[in-house]
């Protein structure tokens, strides 16, 4: 994998972006020696992100049916009683 610090990453902007777009390399972006970010071709980022989703959508399956039959309560019900609790006006 590369990696390609910050400063290079601004002389070397195009040629990093071909690569990703023509050949599928990723480009680790290193800031004092640390990697902070990356550049990925856009189908991978497009397959992170459905993974995500996926991956949330089944967390928020759990969470309903550990919820079973209990009563279950709005947004505006939530934040109601936020309000009162800390006596707080609602916009």
């Amino acid at each position: 994998m590369n990696e390609i610090s910050v400063s290079e990453l601004r002389a070397h902007l195009a040629e990093v972006l071909n690569e990703a777009n023509y050949t599928g390399a990723r480009t680790f972006i290193t800031r004092a020696g640390k990697r902070i970010a990356a550049v990925v071709p856009a189908d991978e980022a497009d397959m992170l992100e459905e993974a995500e989703d996926a991956y949330l959508n089944q967390l928020a399956d759990q969470a309903e049916k550990a919820q079973g039959d209990k009563p279950r309560k709005t947004l505006a019900e939530v934040l109601a009683d936020y309000a009162e609790d800390f006596g707080e006006e609602l916009a």
